[in-house]
């Protein structure tokens, strides 16, 4: 419950709608060009249905509106990871990075509010951004899906060299998380991270092999659980105060013929329960992301140094071990995983390669060419060695179909027409099962 509480801006009761290739327009609802139908142009033979991935060139709202009239979203959207401009004020490679204030907050809040009715009950968004709009971003995503919906701001450490000339070196971005139904269900539905089997060791020769091992003990006072153990030294121990021994003493007694407890400190520490592999939970994620972990920008900068040698590339890319960890949070394999701000197309990338479904939209279409599009068909090949390619075991295969959506305001010119653009695309990289042909 907010108790009246919001953000307001000038405008805020106007849509900001796509006007031409970069631009922006405020627009009235009972603006009669709204209800003109939305042009969207199909390169590909094969029809868009529930099963398929989709590369879309066009603004994230027109997209989504022109997209309902196809199947795409039958099954329901899984997760969004939204990577937007910050609005840094500065200018990078690929894009300018400053729009007036209204304009930033209206462009989220209109594009999150067209995602939310196509979310399951089980979704959950993740919208990436820095210090200089995340604030304001919060007030958003609280307007548009509840308080209640806030489930974490993940920091993830995104550089690790030091900038000597500000007056903080700022090394992080935030993720906002929210989920429709909220933390204590959607945990419920949501993957734990997976324990390193590598830090599992053997020092008691087990014939079973390698195990980790955890306190024997619980929190609170539980009288059956009050008992004294005699360590293999010979020392007397009891439970820590304020807490009880994990388990009863009958089950104690067993778990020591079955040689599941460990007394460390040679034989005198207090008992710790062995864990085997298949025995291991899952853990539950942390709020704070190292770079060992997850990476940084320059790591997936040099990935797309590897894709492009002979190419600029983004300025402050995201890694795709950042995208797996928090794909294989939200979603399981085949489910639907949508991106309104494509870029580089890392979201999509990582996605197919973890075998989830996709749509990814990418307004510039100079991106898409120089860069969404020749990275996913490098994906599809095979032949993208980088990123989470080894780790979840990608060889390659699949497909993807690609459509522009033509905005209702503005003109597109030169590569943006539609002819233009067909004819860059059949020229493009070979694409497997795939043939690009107007249905338009």
């Amino acid at each position: 419950m907010n108790q009246g509480v919001e953000l307001t801006w000038p405008n805020k009761d106007l849509s900001l709608r796509a006007s031409g290739v970069t631009s922006y327009r405020w627009v009235t609802e009972s603006d009669a060009t709204l209800r003109r139908p939305l042009t969207m142009e199909t390169f590909s033979t094969v029809p868009i249905g529930s099963n398929s991935n989709l590369l879309a060139i066009g603004d994230g709202l027109d997209v989504l509106e022109a997209l309902s009239e196809t199947s795409v979203f039958t099954e329901g959207v899984r997760a969004v990871y939204m990577d937007p401009p910050f609005n840094t004020g500065k200018t990078f490679n690929q894009y300018g990075d400053s729009l007036a204030r209204p304009m930033w907050l209206s462009m989220m809040r209109d594009r999150l509010l067209a995602l939310k009715p196509y979310l399951r009950d089980d979704a959950s968004v993740w919208l990436h951004l820095d210090d200089s709009e995340v604030h304001r971003a919060r007030f958003i995503m609280d307007e548009v899906f509840g308080e209640d919906a806030f489930v974490a701001s993940v920091i993830w450490q995104k550089r690790t060299t030091r900038d000597s000339r500000a007056a903080f070196s700022s090394n992080h971005d935030t993720i906002l998380v929210y989920a429709l139904s909220g933390p204590r269900k959607w945990k419920l539905s949501r993957n734990l991270l997976t324990k390193e089997e590598t830090t599992l060791r053997n020092r008691d020769d087990d014939p079973r092999g390698p195990w980790a091992d955890a306190p024997f003990t619980a929190p609170g006072f539980r009288k059956a659980q009050q008992y004294e153990i005699v360590t293999p030294s010979g020392d007397i121990v009891r439970p820590p105060r304020g807490r009880s021994w994990y388990a009863t003493k009958p089950t104690y007694q067993q778990l020591v013929e079955e040689d599941r407890i460990w007394f460390p400190k040679g034989g005198a520490g207090s008992p710790r329960i062995k864990l085997f592999a298949h025995q291991l939970r899952g853990l539950v994620p942390f709020t704070v992301w190292g770079s060992s972990d997850v990476g940084t920008n320059d790591d997936a900068k040099r990935h797309l140094l590897e894709l492009f040698p002979e190419r600029p590339v983004f300025d402050t890319p995201k890694p795709e071990v950042l995208l797996e960890r928090i794909l294989h949070i939200a979603t399981n394999p085949g489910e639907l995983v949508v991106d309104l701000f494509a870029g580089s197309g890392t979201t999509a990338a990582t996605a197919h390669k973890m075998r989830r479904r996709w749509i990814t939209v990418e307004r510039n279409t100079q991106t898409v060419l120089d860069f969404t599009l020749p990275r996913l068909q490098q994906v599809l090949a095979g032949t993208d060695r980088g990123g989470v390619t080894n780790q979840v075991s990608w060889v390659g295969g699949g497909s993807f179909e690609v459509v522009q959506v033509v905005p209702r305001y503005g003109t597109l010119t030169g590569v943006h027409r539609s002819k233009a653009l067909r004819s860059k695309l059949a020229t493009a990289l070979p694409r497997p099962n795939t043939t690009f042909a107007s249905t338009a």
